[in-house]
């Protein structure tokens, strides 16, 4: 008996020895599920109302036991839900939660060996208010350079109840009018559209507001910038023909004229600058077209008459054509003299007097309406040496300041190179508020290598910034170039164009959406309303078109999304604007 009690302990020990062993084999499941929040539905940016569907996608080596969904309230996390059969879906009453505020939302998975995870916290703004019926319509260009110009869903101005991350409109604060939005014809443009197997096709993207982006405002040199293909020319190459019996725009004929009466058609009311970037040569203190000295080439003295008389018959030659110009400069870039293409000098006193004296007598005698616009230049004066702005403010001084010249003329031109920036303006504009203030050029260049950081920049500092600074306008310079940045003849190596064309070669380049984001959706005779941001990263500026419709533009020049409410007549809708990008809301 003793020797059977013996075995079965000895039994019962390798029994629970075996049972152990095979117990602490067993693997252990210590790997947490993972967990992410997804909608049911497609919500305008986590901005809610009602009841909506939030499902958590879990996934886990064994088996889920349930998932927990919480909000957070004043830093107290409650228990929404406890789901324990998939599909894991929240059905959340939005209508039991105050409106017009901030929730934070998560969810937390559990498995069977309880296991647990959180999913990443997700906010929502809950606006129950009823919707109203002004629809809004978005597009959106991308600084990754998808979406361009692309149509986006609907929103819906709602009552309003918010107070920060705003963008708000107040129809009561009435700025400037807005002439248009649009580049240069330069002869190069004109000659790569004109002879272009897709010539009909780039007007129309280029012009139609159906069809293409609506271009209102074009800027033309008269006679030869450095964008010019074949030799540089003016419409007076006759030495010492005082009357100008030889003068000629048969150059222009050739393609700018033909680009421009096909334009007509597409906007019969488009706007249209000339500007001289020289006077001829028999004209100037050199002798030459093409500035030989810095300051030895500006317009003699004895000319001034016929120089006036220059300006008269190009308006109405071109008018003859049908091609009404609206406004000139008296010259490019003023204040600098370029050693490779054609230029001249003009100090505010030269400008002020040739306008007092000469031009602006010799349109009133013609009968001439067309704008008479000074300086031309950049908003420190400058090409690119860092002075200040001083030069530039004393020369339109120069003029404002003599009560017959500024009265010949309508205002004052801006260009955005060198140091200065679109505030200058505004000093400007105060001198004499009467008067006008345009913008009329600014290129990108192949010194940005992407849309990255691209799309952001020009977008605030050349079109937002420009235009909360009183500007008329908005004006890019080439309309076209070819794959080699050309055809030029001097000047600029790496300007690029809205569009590049090379024979069948066809690509809408960067500034081609910059433009369109305002010159598609914002009309001539538009006025610029008073815009607040209360958003880092976020600037707008809006309008209102003469059929009483609205058009705001906000560029993000944050990398990182940003959020807002936009707000007008105590009313709001949310949006959600991609790093770098460029939106244009019309209601």
């Amino acid at each position: 008996m003793k020797n059977k009690s013996v075995i079965i302990k000895i039994v019962l020990s390798m029994l629970i020895y075996c049972l152990a062993c095979e117990k602490s084999a067993a693997p252990v499941d210590n790997e947490a599920p993972s967990i992410e929040l997804s909608y049911l539905e497609e919500y305008t940016y986590q901005a809610v109302s009602g009841t909506i569907s939030i499902e958590a996608v879990v996934t886990d080596n064994e088996n889920i036991s349930y998932v927990e969904f919480y909000i957070i309230i004043n830093d107290e996390h409650q228990l929404l839900d406890s789901i324990y059969e998939t599909p894991f879906i929240l059905e959340w009453d939005t209508d039991q939660f105050d409106d017009c505020n901030t929730f934070l939302i998560y969810a937390k998975v559990f498995d069977e060996s309880d296991n647990s995870n959180v999913s990443d916290i997700h906010l929502f703004n809950v606006d129950n208010s009823s919707n109203t019926d002004i629809s809004v319509q978005v597009w959106l260009t991308e600084g990754i350079g998808s979406d361009k110009l692309e149509p986006q869903t609907e929103r819906y101005f709602g009552d309003n109840c918010n107070s920060v991350n705003v963008v708000e409109v107040n129809d009561g604060d009435i700025y400037q009018e807005i002439d248009g939005f649009g580049a240069a014809l330069t002869h190069s443009s004109a000659y790569l559209i004109n002879n272009s197997p897709n010539r009909d096709l780039i007007i129309e993207k280029l012009f139609s507001k159906t069809d293409g982006i609506g271009i209102s405002y074009i800027r033309l040199a008269m006679g030869s910038s450095d964008f010019v293909q074949g030799p540089h020319y003016s419409y007076a190459e006759t030495v010492d023909d005082l009357e100008l019996l030889d003068f000629s725009i048969d150059r222009d004929r050739e393609n700018i004229i033909p680009v421009l009466q096909d334009i007509l058609i597409h906007n019969p009311d488009i706007k249209i600058m000339g500007s001289p970037w020289s006077a001829p040569g028999w004209m100037k203190t050199s002798g030459q077209f093409v500035c030989s000295s810095q300051w030895n080439s500006r317009l003699r003295t004895d000319m001034y008459g016929v120089y006036a008389d220059y300006f008269v018959k190009y308006i109405e030659e071109y008018a003859l054509e049908g091609i009404p110009i609206d406004a000139i400069t008296i010259q490019n870039e003023p204040l600098y003299c370029p050693w490779n293409y054609p230029g001249m000098i003009m100090s505010g006193n030269e400008q002020r007097d040739f306008v007092k004296y000469h031009l602006g007598p010799k349109f009133e005698d013609n009968g001439i309406n067309t704008k008479i616009v000074i300086f031309d230049h950049n908003w420190d004066g400058t090409e690119d040496d860092g002075s200040s702005q001083t030069g530039a403010f004393e020369f339109i001084e120069d003029v404002y300041n003599d009560p017959l010249a500024v009265s010949y003329i309508d205002g004052t031109a801006f260009h955005g190179y060198g140091n200065g920036d679109a505030t200058f303006q505004s000093d400007i504009y105060n001198l004499d508020p009467s008067k006008s203030i345009y913008f009329t050029e600014r290129t990108n260049s192949l010194l940005w290598e992407s849309w990255d950081g691209v799309l952001g920049h020009m977008a605030k500092y050349y079109f937002i910034d420009v235009l909360n600074h009183w500007s008329r306008n908005v004006l890019l310079w080439n309309l076209a170039l070819d794959l080699n940045n050309g055809p030029f003849n001097g000047g600029c190596e790496n300007c690029t164009g809205l569009v590049t064309v090379d024979n069948s070669y066809l690509q809408y380049e960067v500034d081609y959406y910059i433009t369109g984001h305002f010159s598609k959706f914002v009309d001539t005779g538009a006025v610029r309303l008073g815009t607040d941001e209360d958003v880092d990263d976020i600037d707008a500026v809006t309008f209102r078109n003469p059929d009483g419709s609205h058009a705001m533009v906000a560029v993000n020049t944050g990398y990182e999304s940003k959020s807002f409410f936009v707000i007008w007549n105590d009313m709001s809708f949310y949006y959600n604007l991609p790093g770098q990008g460029l939106v244009t809301f019309k209601w």
